[in-house]
């Protein structure tokens, strides 16, 4: 697994066009020129179009898409895992992005239809650095992508400094679902993150279909539970739980509503430097923001 922050993949650089791009299903597209209506099947490409500066050039998007606000005033082709390749044909776009792991069926029948369609599959924080450059390449802002990810990188590694000096490393553990309780796999970039945030994944071998089960829950004894606050209290309800350090301590941590912590694009940043104000407020100086050294 890639160390979080470290981007061993790289993209080749681009000058002028056409250009021709590999992306992470190994499909080659050509690019004649610039794209100038771009169709974002997932809420974090949609965040990696805008970060980049081409938010402007976003014809349609998906109902999820949340962030930055004026991704809610774009027409939607539907839910994040359900698109309608109808709607986006009528959108006539000169490029899709997407998400291989969500977008799985819709990209066969986009490619099916012969609409140009870079796939990126963001599985670790390096894969998010990787995904961030691909699509600047194919949009035309390399430079753009590679100030975004070293910006990321610098500061991901002044965190894993800072956090290196925590006396514990409170175990952790990210719920998505209840019944069952799906969590994250130890490939994951919120598994890097909670390392580089300070704290100790209880997840540290893969699970089948990533559902751990209460009894392995209680076993392991998270001092942190990452969650939605809509499944806090049905967490408490669980038989046996009430010994579970995080529940007893009601150490339950909600990342901001808009996704920054759980989504793979440039505001993963700021979303694990709030965990890691969670996890270890002795460490940072809450008056300038600045952690302590």
């Amino acid at each position: 697994m890639a160390a979080s922050g470290t981007t061993h993949a790289t993209v080749p650089p681009t000058a002028g066009w056409p250009r021709t791009i590999t992306d992470d299903t190994g499909a080659t597209l050509t690019l004649q020129s610039a794209p100038k209506r771009i169709v974002s099947l997932a809420p974090s490409n949609t965040e990696i179009l805008f970060a980049l500066g081409v938010g402007d050039r976003v014809v349609s998007d998906t109902e999820s898409c949340d962030f930055p606000p004026e991704a809610l005033k774009l027409p939607h082709i539907g839910g994040i895992s359900a698109g309608d390749l109808e709607r986006i044909e009528v959108e006539f776009p000169d490029l899709v992005v997407a998400v291989g792991f969500i977008n799985q069926k819709l990209i066969s029948a986009l490619r099916a239809a012969h609409i140009t369609t870079l796939v990126v599959q963001p599985h670790t924080t390096a894969d998010v650095m990787t995904s961030i450059r691909l699509i600047g390449s194919a949009v035309g802002k390399d430079k753009e992508a590679q100030r975004i990810t070293a910006d990321m990188s610098t500061r991901l590694d002044q965190l894993r400094t800072l956090t290196s000096h925590a006396e514990v490393r409170p175990k952790t553990l990210v719920v998505y679902g209840v019944n069952p309780i799906y969590t994250s796999p130890p490939d994951s970039f919120i598994h890097d993150l909670i390392g580089v945030a300070g704290g100790s994944d209880v997840v540290q071998t893969p699970l089948p279909q990533n559902i751990i089960s209460p009894a392995v829950v209680i076993e392991r004894a998270p001092d942190v539970i990452i969650c939605a606050p809509s499944l806090r209290e049905r967490l408490k309800a669980l038989p046996g739980w009430s010994i579970v350090p995080a529940v007893k301590n009601d150490r339950f941590y909600s990342p901001p509503g808009d996704g920054g912590l759980t989504r793979p694009g440039p505001r993963l940043v700021p979303g694990v430097e709030q965990l890691a104000r969670y996890l270890h407020p002795e460490l940072f100086d809450l008056t300038s923001g600045r952690g302590k050294h």
